[in-house]
Order: C-alpha cells, then sequence, then structure tokens
C-alpha cells in the first residue's frame, strides 16, 4: 500500500501543523511556491464521525490513487486524530481514478466526530454550541473555510462539489434536531457563497443511527430529504444497508467503502455534465 503510506504519512504531517496552532482555533499550513501552476478540482468532505471515519486501514488491499491529493482533518470527539482509520475518501479515490485518471483531483476533509450543526454554525455561537456538549470544538465553519484556502493556495482550482456525512449528533438531542433543516439551509447557502461557487453540487449522507437512542432522527431525516426537494443541486445520498460495526451508529471497513462509493456514483455523474 505505497500510496496509501504517502498519503497516511502526508496526514500525519499536515495534522501536526493544525495541533500546533489549535490553542487559537486556527490551521495554518504552508504552501511552497511553484514555478507552475497545476490545475486541481477540489472536494470539499465535512461532517462528524462517519465522515471521519471507522474503518481499518488494515483491512484495505492495495490502492494507488496516483491523481489524487488527500488532506485528512478528521478528529475524533477528543480532538485526537485516528491515523489508523479511514472514511468515505477511499471508495471515492478509487472511482475518481478509474473514471477520471487524467483529472488532477484535491481532497479535503475535515470532520469531528459528535459535532453538531451548532457547530458548524456560519453564525457560530459558543453558548448554543453547548447545547449538543461540544463547546471546544469552537468554530468549525470559519476553520474549514480557512483549511480550503490554506491547502489550494499556489494551483488553480475549481471546487466540484461537497460531501457531507453528518446529523448523528443532531438528531439525538431533539432542541438540535428540531433546527436541523434550518442550520442546514444556512450551512449549505453560506458555503457556496463563502467559497464563490453559488451552484457546487452538496451531496449528503442520509443519517440512520437506531431511532430508540436517537429521539429527534425522523425530524432531521425530514430535513435533510426537504433540503434535497427544495435546494438545487442537492442531493440526498442513500446509506440503507451499509454494514456498521456493533454499536449500530458507525459505518465498518466495508460500510466506509461503500458509503465512498455511492458519493462517487452520483458525482462522477455530475462531473460528466
Amino acid at each position: 500500500m505505497n500510496n496509501i503510506g504517502y498519503i497516511w504519512t502526508l496526514v500525519l504531517l499536515l495534522f501536526c501543523l493544525v495541533a500546533c496552532n489549535r490553542q487559537n482555533r486556527t490551521a495554518n499550513v504552508e504552501v511552497k511556491t511553484k514555478t507552475t501552476v497545476d490545475r486541481y478540482s477540489v472536494i470539499l468532505m465535512g461532517g462528524q464521525s462517519n465522515m471521519v471515519g471507522q474503518g481499518k486501514v488494515a483491512d484495505l488491499d492495495s490502492l494507488n490513487f496516483p491523481n489524487v491529493i488527500y488532506y485528512d482533518f478528521g478528529l475524533s470527539a477528543g480532538l485526537q486524530q485516528e491515523p489508523k482509520k479511514f472514511g468515505p475518501e477511499v471508495g471515492l479515490s478509487k472511482i475518481l481514478q478509474e473514471d477520471f485518471p487524467n483529472k488532477k483531483f484535491i481532497l479535503i476533509k475535515y470532520a469531528i466526530g459528535g459535532s453538531s450543526l451548532l457547530d458548524w454554525s456560519p453564525n457560530y455561537d459558543p453558548e448554543k454550541a453547548k447545547v449538543t456538549g461540544h463547546p471546544e470544538f469552537g468554530n468549525m465553519y470559519k476553520r474549514f473555510l480557512k483549511l480550503t484556502d490554506s491547502l489550494t493556495g499556489g494551483n488553480q482550482v475549481k471546487i466540484e462539489a461537497v460531501l457531507w456525512m453528518q446529523g448523528e449528533r443532531d438528531a439525538r438531542i431533539p432542541e438540535a434536531g428540531n433546527d436541523y433543516y434550518t442550520n442546514f439551509k444556512t450551512l449549505i447557502t453560506s458555503l457556496r457563497k463563502d467559497v464563490n461557487r453559488p451552484e457546487v453540487p452538496f451531496l449528503f449522507g442520509k443519517v440512520n443511527p437506531p431511532a430508540d437512542r436517537y429521539p429527534a432522527l425522523d425530524t432531521v431525516v425530514t430535513a435533510q430529504l426537504r433540503i434535497s426537494q427544495e435546494l438545487p443541486n442537492t442531493y440526498l445520498i442513500h446509506t440503507d444497508g451499509l454494514e456498521k460495526w456493533e454499536d449500530k451508529v458507525h459505518y465498518s471497513s466495508k460500510g466506509q467503502l461503500e458509503l465512498g462509493t455511492r458519493f462517487a456514483t452520483k458525482l462522477k455523474v455530475l462531473l460528466q455534465q
């Protein structure tokens, strides 16, 4: 797994840069000056634990994605990185390599396990963020934009899509779940504006944790369905049948590979348009 090993080494180096600046809630990544300008299609990936991923790297076959640069800023709820785990980026990269071998991609993933849309709010309010129990996460939206700017500088880039896997935390706390539609709509419209891509496709996975432990699940899923029907270029990715670990919340290695494939199946259609 030469390429995977390289990717994770790069990930760890980048994570160290972020960790050094965590107290200031910023992530500054140095971008080397280049003599030539490369063209990249950028895919942003955000959310919570199922975007961070609980797949085991040890379960992966040898993979090679020479046209994909991957930056991983996925953190556990304890704000620690798990370098031996993977998320939907692997299944996604496999299809990007197979179907677009002559196209260069940059994947930028920023996600924290247990994060709510209150943590992701463009109008971040630390008092509101306390509702879902993790005010220490800080302003995730602002940090995501800074990461995107720092990691794409020096290249000619086009943000092709945003991939989103989040909602379980809001589904667990009715106060947050009740506002999921409004908060999600605000997130999508604000992110499109701030990356200067008003129609950028927004793909998001349907949340499906156990209803008996997540009382606002129906409210969140209804909001997701409504968003996909009302906002242009938004697409609900079905997650039914994906294999999970014993907690019945987090996708297994097989489930994560298939989740990435489902995102990629829709994304490749959009890229071909």
